[in-house]
């Protein structure tokens, strides 16, 4: 297992809150940040996280993890649109701040349920540098995700289940139509955590699946340990 330095950089988010976060870098200087944006009750040590947080490190990125509680009253007591606007400042916060660093020249952008509308704002902002994007159960029911993702002028890899309640197959295919960087892999079975519930072995074989998929997306447009393709 590659050795990494583990740290937390001190974000300032919405209302500027501090932003909780995992910070894993290489003891040599890399090229790639990855940035991953949890789900509501799904955190970063969890399956889908946690094994593609271990690739991107294995690969020579350094890995941003946040740590962000959206369960809280004071998030939930807002409307939506307040609750994405909470949302959207963390994200940009994470982003400007790790930017400042000076230290890469690309970034890849994970986000899981939730954390997809994260993606869907960064990627409406005019980010200075090349990005990659994983988007583990987009919401796809959210038209303004829907529109950002079928905007985006980079490579981004789309994951999710036919059988999960968040998924939409005409936005999918919308997005796709209307993106030719758009790619999807896309489970006939699974829920919105990409298990299949009471069958532990068939939900490892969809984990297995989904890490060569991410894998491959990986080695079609990211170099190891150095700019994207």
């Amino acid at each position: 297992m590659t050795e990494v330095d583990i740290s937390m950089i001190e974000i300032k988010g919405f209302q500027g809150k501090p932003v909780p976060n995992k910070y894993f870098r290489h003891p040599e200087q890399t090229a790639t940040l990855a940035v991953i944006f949890p789900g509501l009750n799904y955190t970063c040590d969890m399956p889908l996280l946690y094994y593609l947080h271990q690739l991107l490190i294995e690969r020579g990125a350094d890995v941003l993890q946040l740590h962000t509680n959206y369960t809280t009253a004071d998030f939930q007591s807002l409307p939506a649109e307040g609750r994405f606007a909470w949302m959207a400042a963390d994200a940009e916060a994470a982003i400007e701040r790790m930017l400042a660093l000076s230290r890469y020249q690309s970034l890849i952008w994970v986000g899981k349920s939730i954390g997809t509308l994260a993606l869907a704002y960064l990627a409406s902002l005019n980010i200075p540098l090349p990005y990659l994007s994983i988007w583990l159960t987009p919401l796809l029911r959210q038209p303004f995700l829907v529109e950002q993702a079928s905007q985006l002028s980079s490579p981004s890899l789309f994951i999710a289940s036919q059988e999960d309640r968040t998924y939409d197959e005409k936005a999918m295919q919308y997005i796709q139509r209307k993106s030719p960087f758009c790619e999807a892999f896309i489970l006939t079975a699974g829920d919105h955590r990409l298990e299949l519930a009471g069958n532990p072995r068939a939900s490892l074989l969809a984990l297995a699946d989904i890490l060569e998929r991410e894998e491959a997306f990986l080695n079609k447009h990211a170099k190891e340990g150095s700019e994207l393709a």
